[in-house]
């Protein structure tokens, strides 16, 4: 609805609430929220008179919740046992009297009383509400002018004693509850049908008689151990080595992965979907247009999945630079049935679009109001913290092909956008090339699903988006490729001599005043290349993340502990679209300009340089070992081995070479073998697939080359250090900006980024993972 953005409603059982509806509203919806908070009494008599004219319906509704309570508690996947711990203590305040129901009380659900049911609702009653509304315009005078039943002007405002925050309040008079009592419900307001969605039907298809040929690790039957005896089923073990989906080739060319979970055993499945186009990043309008498609479907597509949703089948659809992404997950025996109302939806949502308003008013509203939010989101990034903002400015000049936010708010807002605003048929055409165009789709289905069920939804795919389009060739993918920042001496071919008098070590400054006026940060991205991906290959992304791990530690320590500049230090190693890497050093500050920040960060490589070389062999097969853990670290549950199946699978989706397509999906585990120590014993080869030819090496070589990484790339003296700084200046350093406007090497605005972009080559674009 044009009116709201979303809405929430929850039953408390705490000492200060009965329940708690929560609604987030367009600024028109903010305008008519009399309106709106009537139609919210009216929906709440609504339920009343049904509960009194059809009990059967709402012991229907009850069956349901109860349905729904056991199925997530029985099904429900491991999660972060910190939190769960955390969760638990405070269960055991609640059920202190009977500690049996902590782990299972929130699941617990009793039978339906209709006396105690209308009790309840005999208490949703305008004398027992308090209602709160959160609004940034709220001093505004003008504002007033749309409320009636809850208009303040008359109540003074006050500020709250302990965070200064502004409010007024006032009692909702006899006269406004009268009215809400009593005014007619609205003929629109209609109670939900059943919810069609809940599954029944939670068997395993590992289990499968005909599944047993997939149910497989590592050449042993699931059941089985590895001398082909039978597990017993109490016998306590840990999560098996993951195995990789299977790629299934079909005709249309899509590219399908299955995987048929044996691990986690849950009746869950994930599907997810990439419609790949280079249609939709062809130009910032483009972009724009397809966003809001994806906001309008997203808006529309809740009064069709909405019982999917509280079924426990969820869906995503976003839009991407590289295309469409697609995601359906939940219990199993529903789920094909919810990519197919989703996929059906996206087809039929741009046959009405391309009616046009005219026809479709409803539809017309829908699209005003993702131009509204689409427009405030993007405005709302130029808000973003400096370093923030420091980091995205390094997007821009590092990354080739890549839209700056100004151009997205002038499609939306200003001069071009009166001359040509956007249209919602127009929006249907620009989608319609994505989806339908050339196009080329990849897939993966995991979880409990076998081979059959996988190939239907390959089906649904071909029949909704592959057989209306044209296959996507290799030359047409979308390509992204990382831009190389010069060295100095390159800097100062281009920016001329006078660049070498620059007190500055970095190749290029990037400048720019945070967009907000109350801001009183300064912030610097100090960033230095290390080469691209292909160059460096397993060992050298192994040493760089190794080298960004034991960095973080040591600049927070000097930089914000012992120095105290900011609240925000850190030092990562930096990943670029299209195969750029390099390390980062953030610092945010509210008492040290930019340039200052500089100097010290420069100060703390030096420090961090001379760290590396007295290091002990020791502390290096520490640290070392500390980062495989993390490289090795095992998913918890299946939605976790899907994300992480998937990231593989879409970092190919840049790769314009059927040859290099492959995903590795043993990437994580080479990369730790490379930092895997003949000091450390404690890994176990068997549960990996290692190439156990490789030789480990030891704590002494691998400091070296560590040693040899950073002189070569990070160090001042380096002729081959590449580094940029990306400086952001709060509103009190301003003067500063603009004193340094047109000096050599300085970049102050996106205009000057995109003209040094002419001189920059590009680094190869080919991923680190290829078999050579």
């Amino acid at each position: 609805h044009e009116y709201y953005k979303k809405h929430t409603v929850g039953v408390d059982t705490s000492d200060f609430s009965l329940s708690s509806i929560d609604l987030s509203l367009t600024p028109k919806g903010l305008q008519k929220r009399d309106y709106i908070l009537s139609l919210v009494f009216q929906w709440i008599r609504l339920i009343k008179t049904s509960l009194s004219s059809s009990s059967d319906l709402m012991a229907q509704y009850h069956d349901e919740l109860c349905r729904i309570s056991e199925m997530n508690f029985m099904y429900r996947e491991n999660s972060d046992p910190t939190e769960y711990a955390s969760s638990v203590a405070e269960l055991m305040h609640q059920f202190e009297k009977d500690p049996s129901r902590v782990l299972c009380g929130n699941a617990l659900t009793g039978d339906y009383n209709g006396e105690v049911a209308k009790a309840f609702l005999d208490r949703f009653v305008p004398q027992n509400c308090l209602i709160t509304i959160h609004n940034s315009d709220a001093e505004k005078e003008s504002q007033e002018k749309y409320y009636v039943d809850t208009n303040l002007k008359d109540a003074a405002w006050q500020t709250e004693k302990y965070y200064g925050a502004k409010y007024r309040e006032m009692g909702i008079s006899q006269e406004v509850i009268k009215k809400w009592q009593n005014e007619p419900i609205d003929p629109r307001l209609k109670l939900p049908e059943l919810n069609q969605f809940i599954p029944t039907d939670f068997s395993l298809r590992c289990d499968d008689d005909d599944n047993n040929d997939e149910v497989v690790v590592n050449g042993k039957n699931d059941k089985e151990d590895a001398n082909g005896s039978s597990k017993n089923e109490d016998e306590d073990e840990s999560v098996p080595p993951f195995t990789p989906p299977k790629l299934i080739q079909r005709p249309s060319g899509l590219r399908l992965w299955h995987k048929l979970d044996t691990t986690f055993r849950v009746p869950k499945t994930h599907i997810r979907v990439h419609i790949a186009s280079p249609s939709v990043y062809r130009s910032p309008r483009s972009m724009t247009l397809n966003r809001l498609y994806q906001k309008v479907l997203n808006d529309d597509l809740n009064s069709f999945v909405y019982d999917a949703g509280v079924a426990g089948c969820n869906y995503r659809v976003t839009c991407t630079p590289t295309g469409f992404r697609i995601s359906v997950s939940g219990y199993s025996e529903k789920l094909t049935d919810l990519l197919d109302v989703v996929t059906s939806r996206m087809q039929s949502l741009l046959q009405e679009m391309k009616e046009g308003p005219g026809v479709h008013p409803a539809l017309g509203q829908k699209f005003n109001k993702a131009i509204d939010n689409l427009l405030r989101e993007t405005k709302n990034f130029r808000m973003d913290s400096p370093y923030e903002t420091a980091a995205y400015n390094g997007r821009m000049l590092m990354e080739e092909n890549a839209w700056h936010v100004d151009t997205y708010v002038a499609e939306m807002e200003g001069e071009i956008a009166e001359k040509n605003p956007l249209r919602m048929e127009e929006c249907a055409m620009a989608v319609e090339e994505s989806l339908f165009g050339r196009v080329k789709a990849e897939a993966l289905c995991m979880g409990n699903i076998n081979e059959a069920s996988a190939q239907k939804v390959g089906e649904v795919i071909e029949n909704h988006f592959l057989k209306q389009g044209v296959p996507l060739s290799d030359d047409e993918a979308p390509k992204f490729r990382s831009l190389k920042i010069p060295t100095k001496e390159e800097a100062i071919q281009i920016f001329g001599p006078d660049d070498a008098e620059s007190t500055s070590k970095a190749s290029v400054i990037v400048e720019e005043v945070a967009y907000s006026e109350n801001e009183e940060n300064n912030a610097i991205d100090f960033c230095l290349q290390a080469g691209c991906e292909h160059e460096l290959g397993y060992e050298g992304i192994a040493i760089l993340e190794l080298i960004g791990h034991i960095a973080y530690t040591s600049a927070y320590q000097k930089l914000r502990t012992e120095e105290q500049l900011g609240y925000i230090v850190s030092a990562f190693p930096r990943k670029i679209m299209g195969g750029g890497q390099g390390l980062s050093v953030v610092v945010q500050s509210s008492s040290t300009l930019p340039a200052t920040l500089e100097e010290r960060c420069e100060a703390w490589l030096e420090s961090f340089h001379k760290e590396l070389i007295e290091m002990p062999e020791d502390q290096i097969a520490m640290e070392a070992a500390g980062v495989v853990a993390q490289l090795l670290e095992r998913d918890t549950n299946l939605s976790d081995q899907v994300s992480s199946t998937w990231g593989e699978i879409l970092l190919t989706e840049t790769v314009n070479s059927m040859k290099l397509k492959t995903p590795a999906f043993d990437r994580l585990e080479r990369l730790a073998q490379v930092l895997m120590l003949e000091e450390n014993e404690d890994y176990d080869d068997d549960e990996m697939t290692l190439d156990k030819d490789v030789p480990r090496k030891t704590a002494a070589e691998l400091k070296q080359l560590m040693i040899q990484m950073f002189e070569k790339y990070f160090l001042a003296t380096s002729p081959e250090r590449r580094v940029v700084s990306f400086r952001v200046y709060s509103q009190k350093g301003k003067s500063i900006y603009e004193a340094n406007k047109g000096k050599p090497g300085v970049l102050s605005s996106y205009d000057d980024s995109r003209h040094l972009k002419q001189y920059l080559s590009s680094w190869p674009s080919a991923p680190y993972w290829i078999q050579k």
